[in-house]
């Protein structure tokens, strides 16, 4: 007897019946998560690295001292 499947709503692609979602549309979930942290830390990087170099240089405007 064949174990019974369930159709996903969004990708359509059969998965076992007794997990609790789609395996392929979690693992995307995971890797678009994975992504925006990657995008997030690096915008406060950089914002950290412009602020301490501005600390490192002392706020200078470039003009005259």
């Amino acid at each position: 007897m064949t174990d019974p499947t369930v159709r996903c709503e969004r990708c359509e692609r059969p998965y076992p019946a007794d997990l609790p979602g789609c395996p392929n549309c979690r693992r995307i979930r995971q890797t678009n998560i994975a992504i925006a942290t990657t995008m997030v830390l690096l915008v406060l990087f950089a914002i950290g690295g412009w602020f301490g170099i501005q600390v490192f240089t002392g706020f200078s405007t470039g003009g005259t001292p």
